[in-house]
């Protein structure tokens, strides 16, 4: 044996040589076969194992099974309406959640069915330890990945095209209308708020103006001489009130005199005892006269007291009527009461006008309508005001709100009854656009489904109906479909090459199957102690709808997807140093 260990490298291949030399009828010409090496090997293996995998009823019962609940699951919410990103967050989900556990059933039994003659091959130096666990992680990696691959890649691209088709770019379904008649937004109609004839008017149908800018003139001479009245007037109250208030002091003067007297008098009474009868019949009749006079201007004070309110309210009504008269002079010159185009004019020069005359119609700048019929009645339910809105006139398009919904008997221009919805959208700058024909996609909300068992649990775990973000609606696009493809691809070789590592540690397939279960589903929490919550599942699961609805950071996403693949490429390299390093089972 030693002297076997020791023979040159060149004198064995001689040997080797010689012993496979084919005879060729009588010594021809023979032709050495050189020993394969790694990649070709590993490529033998590789596809040796790959054969065996398709002719696996496990890996087929896999692939069939999940090629059916995918497409169940696909058109079921394709019949509810649901947008690309809760389609696609449902069916990675449920990779996630479900069909891992059949990678890793897969995964670990690759090693099951050559246990009896892996230390055999590997003894007789048929195939090396590197050469076979290489074939191993290379065939059942591209198997899983394509068994994964012929399911999640076309039917999300399915599902992204079924959005494009249907939705709208915030993802909601569109009801779509077409050749609806451009109008403006609440149009202001302005009327004459007095009387008079137009003396000046040089607006035409069709003219922008702006907010404040004359429009016409009324005559107002006539007006002129009524606010002149009107203020002579006021000066004759306000003269008025500021007699009544002397009056009333000369009343009050009156008063304090007369009661002076009566004092006085009433004095000249008490020695009464000393003066004869006739000088007290004198003085009580001085008295009497005194209170009399008294009495007279007390009641002069009143009527004094009460013309003033009467004189001061008499104020009040003419500066009122002086304010009336200057608004109607202010009436006289009128304006725009906001920036527009003048779409309907009814007066014309030295035309005169009564109060109340409609003069002009003046439609927002910049500010139009769409009345959008909707025929189907369970459409019109899901609509509310506030939904989006997107209007296609020639080559542009423009996003509004609907802003009211109504009902109506009435035929529109196609002869057929209809609820409406109101939309009100801006024109960006967009000039002529009032009288053209537009086309109206409405964003629709997804249609309230019942919830069971299965979808409670999967808000649960999604976290949909606690957090609920634009996301959930928007559009999917290849980018971040891929990234969310890749974070499932990912999970997908981690289980692989961590189901092989425990494979060849413990040499028993049911433990590897097992302990990568376990594994599988406390990695949340070693992952969350490792600093890594972005690569446990339950992570994915609930961010899943923010990296299909583009709201994740691209930059983390990648960086999460590299750690994954990282880890599973560690994974294998321990796995085949293990193999390696332990020797095969006599």
């Amino acid at each position: 044996m030693d002297s076997f260990e020791q023979q040159k490298p060149e004198d064995t291949d001689k040997g080797e040589s010689a012993a496979q030399q084919p005879s060729d009828g009588g010594g021809g010409g023979v032709s050495g076969r050189r020993i394969p090496g790694l990649a070709q090997s590993v490529w033998v293996l590789a596809l040796a194992d790959l054969q065996s995998v398709s002719r696996s009823w496990l890996c087929r019962g896999f692939l069939i099974v999940t090629v059916l609940v995918s497409v169940l699951e696909l058109k079921g919410m394709q019949a509810e309406q649901r947008s690309a990103s809760r389609m696609l967050e449902a069916l990675y989900v449920t990779y996630l959640v479900l069909w891992m556990h059949g990678v890793i059933f897969i995964a670990g039994s690759a090693l099951a069915r050559e246990q009896d003659c892996l230390g055999d091959a590997i003894l007789s130096r048929g195939v090396t330890r590197g050469e076979y666990l290489l074939g191993k992680l290379a065939a059942r990696c591209v198997a899983i990945l394509l068994i994964i691959g012929c399911v999640l890649l076309p039917a999300s691209f399915w599902a992204v095209r079924q959005d494009k088709l249907i939705r709208t770019d915030t993802g909601f379904v569109a009801s779509n209308a077409r050749d609806t008649k451009v109008e403006a937004w609440d149009p202001k109609k302005v009327f004459a708020q007095t009387s008079g004839t137009i003396i000046e008017s040089e607006i035409e149908v069709g003219d922008q103006v702006k907010a404040g800018q004359v429009m016409a003139q009324i005559d107002d001479r006539f007006l002129f001489d009524e606010l002149e009245n009107e203020r002579r007037a006021e000066e004759n109250a306000l003269n008025e009130v500021r007699n009544a208030r002397r009056r009333h002091e000369e009343a009050s003067r009156a008063v304090a005199q007369a009661e002076d007297a009566l004092i006085r008098a009433e004095r000249a009474l008490i020695a009464k005892d000393l003066l004869s009868k006739a000088d007290q019949a004198d003085r009580e009749t001085e008295i009497r006269n005194r209170k009399r006079e008294l009495r007279n201007a007390e009641s002069q004070l009143r009527v004094a007291q009460d013309a003033i309110p009467t004189a001061e309210r008499a104020v009040e009504n003419v500066q009122a009527r002086v304010r009336e008269a200057r608004k109607r002079l202010g009436y006289a010159t009128i304006t725009a009461p906001l920036s527009g185009y003048v779409t309907e004019l009814h007066v014309q020069s030295a035309q005169p006008v009564g109060q109340g005359t409609h003069l002009y119609t003046i439609a927002p700048l910049d500010e139009y309508e769409v009345r959008v019929p909707i025929y189907k009645f369970d459409e019109f339910k899901r609509l509310k005001e506030g939904l989006s809105a997107y209007v296609k006139i020639e080559n542009s398009e423009f996003t509004g709100t609907i802003e009211r919904l109504g009902a109506t008997t009435q035929p529109d221009r196609w002869g057929r009854d209809s609820n409406y919805a109101l939309v009100r959208f801006k024109g960006n700058g967009t000039l002529g656009l009032l009288g053209l024909n537009a086309d109206v996609r409405l964003a629709l909300p997804p249609p309230e489904v019942a919830t069971n068992r299965v979808s409670q649990l999967v808000r649960v775990l999604t976290g949909e109906g606690t957090e609920e973000v634009a996301s959930r609606t928007a559009s999917v696009t290849v980018a971040w479909m891929l990234i969310g493809f890749g974070k499932v691809m990912g999970c997908a070789c981690l289980l692989i090459t961590l189901t092989l590592l425990m494979a060849v540690t413990f040499r028993n397939s049911l433990v590897a199957i097992l302990g990568t279960l376990g594994l599988w589903h406390v990695s949340n929490l070693v992952f969350d102690f490792a600093g890594l919550p972005e690569l446990s599942y339950l992570e994915m699961i609930r961010t899943m709808d923010k990296v299909l609805g583009g709201a994740a950071s691209a930059p983390a996403e990648l960086a999460g997807l590299a750690w994954l693949f990282g880890i599973a490429a560690v994974f294998g390299g321990l796995a085949l140093a293990v193999f390696i390093s332990r020797d095969p089972v006599r």
